[in-house]
Parts: C-alpha cells; sequence; structure tokens
C-alpha cells in the first residue's frame, strides 16, 4: 500500500490554492509511484472555485481540520483473537504466540467485547476439579472434539454444551449410577473386553485407538462413541483446558481505541490507565491489532505538500507535526520551520498555478484538457484577469497555453469565472469576510485582511454595516489588532479597504484613511500580496 502524502494550500482556500493542490497532486501521482497524492482543502471552497470545479467536473476536494497522527499511523501489532466460548487451551496457546500477556475477545460478528489476560485464565484452570466441571463451564462439544482431537466412530456426533459429567472408568464406584448425559472415558482394550457394555452413559470416549478395525463394537450398541490415539494419560492432561474462557472474559469499563482517534487523545488516556496493552477496532468495531505504551514512539508522521503558502499562521494547525515534503509557492517566503531538507520552490509570478504549469513541461508531463483548465482558473483568479500587478508575462504566456489545451477563450471564460465569485447575494456578513482570509504578523500586532471580489459594490454597500460589526466581532473574540477587509470590482477599477480594530493606527498610516473613517476607495489596487501587504508591514514599523 503506497503512503498518502497530501497536497493543500492555505485555510480560506482561493481558486488558485485549490486548483494548484489538484494539479500538483495529479502530475505527482505521475511521476511518483511510492507514493499517493490526495488533494485535501483546510476550508469550505468559495464560490469562485465551486464553479470551476463543476465547470470541468471534478470533484471538491476532501476538507481537512488537522493532520495530526491517528492511531492507524502507529505500527499496530497484529494479534489474534478468541471468542468466548473459545478453550483455555486455545486461548493460551494464542497469546503465547505474540507479544503481550493478553488478547482480544470477539463476539458472533467479531466486534470486540471483552479481553482476557493470562492472569485472568490461571485461577478458572487451577480451581476446576471433580466430574462436573465442564457441565459447569458450559463447555462446548466442539471443544472436546478439537482439543482432544475426537472423531465420531458411531452414533450422532454430539452438539451443544457438555450437560453430564466427565467419568473415567478406573474411578468407578460400585453401584453408581449413570445418566445418558454423561461421558466415560476408557481405553479401547477395556472396551473391547466388554467391561463398558452395562454401563448406561450417552457418550463413550475410546483412547489409544490406532486402527479402527480394533474396535469390537456389539451390534445393539446405542451409545455415541468418540475415538482417539492418545492415550488416557494424555487426554487427562488436556480435559481441564477444553474448557471456556467465557467467565473470565473482562466486559467491563473496557478500554480500548479506534483507528480514527488521534494519538494525542490516545496519550491522555494510557496516562490515566492501569493497563499496559489495549485492543485497536476500526470504525465497524472490527479488531486491527493491540498497542502498547511504548508504541506511541514510533508513530509515523503523516507527509505534505505545501501549496500557494508558506507562512505558519494560514497553514493546517499542527504543521509541526507534519513531515513537510516540498513547498511550491508565488508569496514571501514566511516562518514555515521543518526539521530536514525539502524541496522548496517560490517564484515571482502572480499565481501558484504558473509554477505548477512549468513543472509539467520540466517532467515532460502532459497536460490534459481537464487539468489544463484548472491551472488556467487559478491564473485568471489570481491576476484578475491580468489586472492584477501581481501579474508577469509568464502567467499571461502560461494562461494563453492553457487556454489553447482546454479550448476556451480567455476573455470570455475569464469574465464569467469573476462574475460567478464577484456574487455576493445570499452571503452573511461573516461568509463574505471569510471568502478568502489570510492572517499575518506586523512586529506585535496579530493581523487578519481578508479580500473579495464583487461586480455590485451597490450590494455590497446594503450590507456594509453588518460585516463591519462581523469585523469587529472577529477582532474582539480571536484578540486580532487589526482586522482588514479589501472588497475588489475589477469593472470599478479598484478596492475599497475598511479596517477596523486597536491597530487601525497602521492603515492610518499606509493608506492615509482619516482616523473618524473606517475605510477607504483604493483606485488600481487589486493586490494584497504586492499593493496592501508591504504598505501595512512598512508603516507598523514607523
Amino acid at each position: 500500500m503506497r503512503e498518502i502524502v497530501y497536497v493543500f494550500g492555505h485555510k480560506n482556500p482561493d481558486t488558485d490554492s485549490t486548483c494548484s493542490a489538484i494539479a500538483y497532486a495529479n502530475l505527482k501521482n505521475q511521476i511518483d509511484s511510492s507514493h499517493e497524492y490526495v488533494p485535501v482543502l483546510l476550508g469550505e471552497p468559495n464560490k469562485e472555485t465551486q464553479f470551476v470545479l463543476k465547470q470541468v467536473g471534478h470533484e471538491v476536494p476532501k476538507v481537512v481540520q488537522h493532520l495530526k497522527p491517528h492511531v492507524t499511523d502507529l505500527e499496530i501489532n497484529q494479534v489474534g483473537f478468541v471468542k468466548e466460548a473459545t478453550s483455555i487451551k486455545s486461548t493460551l496457546e494464542t497469546i503465547i504466540t505474540q507479544v503481550g500477556r493478553s488478547i482480544p475477545v470477539v463476539g458472533v460478528h467479531e466486534h470486540l467485547i471483552g479481553v482476557v489476560s493470562i492472569s485472568d485464565i490461571l485461577p478458572l484452570y487451577m480451581s476446576m476439579e471433580g466430574q462436573n466441571f465442564l457441565k459447569d463451564t458450559s463447555t462446548p462439544y466442539s471443544n472436546l472434539m478439537t482439543e482432544l482431537t475426537l472423531t465420531t466412530f458411531h452414533g450422532k456426533k454430539p452438539t451443544g454444551n457438555v450437560s453430564g459429567r466427565i467419568i473415567l472408568f478406573d474411578d468407578l464406584q460400585d453401584e453408581e449410577v449413570f445418566d445418558e448425559k454423561d461421558i466415560l472415558f476408557c481405553d479401547i482394550k477395556t472396551y473391547n473386553r466388554g467391561k463398558t457394555k452395562d454401563i448406561d452413559v450417552g457418550v463413550l470416549v475410546l483412547a489409544n485407538v490406532q486402527d479402527k478395525e480394533t474396535i469390537g463394537i456389539e451390534q445393539d450398541e446405542t451409545r455415541t462413541i468418540l475415538i482417539t490415539d492418545k492415550s488416557l494419560c494424555a487426554l487427562l492432561k488436556v480435559i481441564n483446558q477444553t474448557a471456556p474462557i467465557k467467565s473470565v472474559v473482562k466486559k467491563d469499563n473496557l478500554e480500548y481505541f479506534s483507528t480514527y482517534e488521534t494519538i494525542d487523545d490516545v496519550k491522555r488516556n494510557m496516562l490515566t490507565s492501569k493497563f499496559r496493552r489495549f485492543p485497536v477496532v476500526d470504525e465497524n468495531g472490527f479488531i486491527k491489532g493491540m498497542i502498547s505504551k511504548g508504541d506511541l514512539f514510533e508513530t509515523r508522521q503523516k507527509k505534505a505538500i505545501l501549496v500557494d503558502h508558506n507562512e505558519k499562521g494560514q497553514s493546517i494547525d499542527g504543521i509541526e507535526d507534519i513531515h513537510l515534503m516540498e513547498v511550491i509557492d508565488h508569496h514571501r517566503v514566511a516562518d514555515i520551520q521543518t526539521m530536514g531538507p525539502l524541496y522548496f520552490r517560490v517564484e515571482p509570478v502572480g499565481c501558484t498555478s504558473t509554477i505548477v504549469a512549468k513543472i509539467y513541461d520540466e517532467q515532460h508531463v502532459k497536460i490534459d484538457k481537464k487539468m489544463a483548465k484548472i491551472m488556467l482558473s487559478a491564473i485568471l483568479s489570481d491576476t484578475l484577469l491580468f489586472k492584477s500587478p501581481t501579474s508577469t508575462e509568464v502567467d499571461e504566456a502560461t494562461a494563453y497555453k492553457l487556454a489553447k489545451i482546454a479550448g476556451v477563450d480567455i476573455q470570455m471564460y475569464g469574465m464569467q469565472l469573476i462574475h460567478a465569485g464577484a456574487d455576493l447575494e445570499g452571503l452573511t456578513a461573516m461568509e463574505i469576510l471569510t471568502t478568502d482570509l489570510k492572517r499575518f504578523t506586523f512586529g506585535d500586532n496579530r493581523v487578519i485582511i481578508a479580500q473579495t471580489n464583487t461586480s455590485d459594490f451597490d450590494g455590497f454597500f446594503k450590507v456594509y454595516d453588518e460585516v463591519l460589526q462581523a469585523m469587529r466581532n472577529m477582532s474582539d473574540d480571536q484578540e486580532v489588532d487589526l482586522v482588514v477587509l479589501l472588497v475588489t470590482d475589477v469593472v470599478m477599477g479598484g478596492t475599497e479597504l475598511i479596517a477596523v480594530g486597536p491597530a487601525k493606527w497602521i492603515v492610518e498610516q499606509a493608506f492615509k484613511v482619516q482616523s473618524t473613517e473606517n475605510s477607504i476607495f483604493l483606485p488600481n489596487v487589486f493586490s494584497r500580496k504586492k499593493q496592501v501587504v508591504p504598505n501595512l508591514m512598512k508603516a507598523a514599523k514607523l
């Protein structure tokens, strides 16, 4: 089974983040057969991205909140398991062939119902004595047949549980009364001498039968006769061990883990447990193995590739616990740290998908129509149809090349794309604010900068007050010093910048906003990365 490598963009994914993850995972799967590359999202896709995926007929990647190690990332020890009716003998044999002194017990549908250990079994085994011990423990006849290697020679094969006494011929007492439920054990020679003829039991077990032809069976024999080539001495050593373990299975307060639980949860539970080994079950309750506290030191890290970001605050929660293999990005180099070397590619272009398309060419992998339209959509979205100052000649040349493969008109498709993402109708204030949200740190100030595109400024200003209040709530609830929303309209040719928070002075310094105002229109401003973030960073240092 190939190991999974997750490919994802930043939180609050936009079209470039999503499409780059899809296209790069597709490329890696074609050039690397040792891993399975899976695109995922760190949030729900926005309207524009949904439009793109619907256009190309691609399913929406799975949304994940974290990639913390799960129980499945441990080296789970495969173990045997037993049932309540399993004999003491078979249970002990199963336990001693594997690590640890306990094993899982399953029910009729092989779902986990309990655990049994050597220390549970020994008192049961040591206390068994007398003729009624198999009856008292409801021992299945199947246990008796299996463990004593008995076969049916005459009469019906016994089924169900033992319901009578276990009697040895040499222990018979004078004038002893027998029952048809009783089982009599004797040697083949004893039987052939006719010494058991008048003993009225339901089942007769003959030992030392090396050849069936030596059995001198009477014509009027009505009892069930079971035979074995083992000696009576050998049978006596094992007979107690045919009893089932049902009475000693621990079911109450059963401690186990599911494959979908995180290692963090497992650690917390193990620290407060008196046990050392724990069963592991899948989502359907079937046994997958057992783990111990020592296994937690062998956790496999999830592997991942980052696209369209390299900043910890914009990435998945717990990124420090992930094995990063690559970063493909077009933003500034930020604060992602790794334990080892990795492939890190950052280029000053307007879109990550531009870089991904270049890698397809470098690896001599043909771009099909579907992938071409996916990467084209990302470029048109991120460069705002090449109007953004982040757009480069490389982006434009790549876009036209992809458009030719995809068979679309750039201007016509580009406007459809922008209008699909610019429709704010039906969105709540918080949905507008979180359409494309990124987090930054400017000195000691924690900053959120969100951006949304629209072709309907009038419609946006109808919900302006609600959006402003949502921004204030976000600043308070998340203890953020500055929240900025960029409402960009390609048709109007600029961006309405709205700002709230204790560090609003940074915006006032950077864009000459009056302290009494919350917003300002910035003509010819389209890029958060190139036209807004650098100015805010510079102002924060003043």
